[in-house]
């Protein structure tokens, strides 16, 4: 069996809080019955430890960012990390990884029009170092989890 740096009661309150991420500290106390200052305590070092992070998350298609895709970077190993300092700065881009494998780096990103995606993939095939990139369109979010069991 894992050891695991939390207990069932610490479990519950991230049960709870991937449920609603802004459920109020009194109302997991009373379903857990536990005071409130245990409740605020161990939440605490949930975070404090980074256990857990509790953040708001954008539907980028409600504010116009219909297009939704990933990109995958071969580079020139000499200049890696210059790739990843310039390709965190693009905009449009919002998780990068480096990975194993044919490729670098994993770059996920969102543009409102085919001009907009046009213009991101010319910049990140400006970038010094970049060898090649692979560019997929998600046609369709088939399974997106945030949740997690102990």
């Amino acid at each position: 069996m894992l050891n695991l740096p939390i207990d069932d009661i610490d479990a519950e309150i991230i049960n709870m809080l991937k449920k609603n991420g802004r459920t109020p500290n009194t109302e997991i106390a009373n379903v857990l019955n536990r005071s409130e200052t245990a409740i605020r305590k161990r939440l605490k070092r949930l975070l404090d430890e980074e256990i857990i992070q509790i953040v708001a998350v954008v539907n980028q298609k409600k504010l116009g960012y219909e297009i939704e895709g990933n990109i995958r970077i071969k580079t020139d190993i000499k200049k890696t990390g210059q790739v990843k300092r310039e390709l965190e700065a693009l905009d449009r881009v919002w998780y990068i990884a480096q990975i194993t494998g044919s490729s670098d780096f994993d770059v996920e990103f969102n543009a409102r029009s085919q001009d907009d995606l046009r213009t991101l993939i010319e910049n990140v095939n400006r970038i010094d170092g970049v060898l090649q990139t692979d560019v997929s369109i998600r046609l369709q979010l088939v399974k997106n989890r945030y949740d997690w069991e102990k």
